[in-house]
């Protein structure tokens, strides 16, 4: 099989699924993720050039590479996501594992890990919590940026925990301490200090599940398929549900002029906003992303905070 046909074999394998540009966008990108010394042009200027001839990168050399691309397309034509397929994804200039459990990160994401740092005394002793961590990407790519940071990041799914502990390929000095939290729970305060301490934090960052079950339908199938919903999804008629809790327990949690940030499904920033505002934060502000739509809300807890109900 030369390089030509393999795109030609993506694009009618996967054209049921997806428009026939992204199908050869998808085809090349394998070709540059899986084959070593792959420079992203030699299907243009080589295309009668055999697979056979390349060598597979990590983690795949002890495939041959026919089978392995092959197969690779087998599995995309399921609906499977490419990043499943090939293991990982890249965020914030870094390899993450993901799997299927655990929330693929998207591009928008990195704009909350560049507002986060931005916002931060770099030469500061920092705390800061990462809630609804899932990967760890936003924890890891905090701390890989801001090296003196105490780095922490919470979740209710063990199996995204144990995907984020085995993130590698960080910077020297790197370092974030994971736990499991239901932070819906009641005693979801007592746990977050138990692990982390009573100290105050810093920063608190969550990027938690804010999909209404009604926009489902409007979802592509290997998001729906595939994607775990636990970390998608919530109520029609509570859209809200992870950002107040998580905004009253950062009341508790930050100290004076700590700084609360959210990632957001775009139909909701002024109610965010409105909420935020409710919980006694202040200098509210919404943050459009890299496609122009409301995606991020940041906030400063207020210096004279008090607040009893969690």
């Amino acid at each position: 099989m030369t390089l030509k046909s393999y795109i030609d074999f993506v694009v009618e394998r996967l054209s049921p699924l997806y428009p026939e540009q992204e199908c050869r966008a998808v085809a090349v990108r394998i070709l540059k993720e899986c084959i070593s010394g792959y420079r992203g042009y030699e299907h243009l200027v080589e295309p009668g050039r055999e697979l056979g001839e390349f060598v597979l990168a990590a983690p795949w050399q002890e495939c041959l590479a026919r089978d392995f691309m092959i197969g690779a397309v087998e599995r995309l034509s399921t609906g499977e996501p490419l990043q499943y397929v090939l293991g990982y994804e890249w965020f914030c200039g870094h390899r993450f594992k993901v799997a299927p459990g655990v929330l693929i990160p998207r591009p928008e994401t990195e704009e909350l890990v560049r507002e986060v740092v931005e916002s931060a005394d770099a030469g500061a002793p920092l705390r800061i919590l990462d809630i609804c961590t899932g990967s760890g990407c936003i924890a890891w790519s905090v701390a890989a940026q801001l090296p003196g940071a105490g780095v922490y990041g919470c979740d209710i799914s063990e199996a995204a925990l144990e995907i984020a502990r085995r993130q590698d390929g960080m910077p020297a000095g790197s370092k974030v301490e994971f736990f499991g939290c239901d932070v819906l729970a009641g005693d979801a305060l007592e746990r977050i200090v138990q692990v982390c301490g009573e100290e105050k934090f810093d920063i608190i960052v969550s990027n938690p599940p804010y999909v209404c079950e009604s926009e489902k339908a409007l979802m592509q199938r290997n998001v729906l398929d595939f994607e775990p919903g636990l970390a998608l999804f919530v109520p029609d008629d509570d859209p809200l549900r992870f950002y107040r809790k998580i905004a009253r327990l950062s009341g508790k949690l930050l100290g004076e002029g700590g700084r609360l940030f959210f990632e957001i499904n775009e139909r909701f920033g002024s109610e965010t906003v409105q909420m935020m505002l409710q919980e006694s934060f202040e200098g509210c502000r919404i943050i459009n992303d890299i496609f122009g739509k409301e995606r991020i809300v940041a906030g400063v807890r207020k210096n004279d905070y008090i607040y009893n109900r969690l």
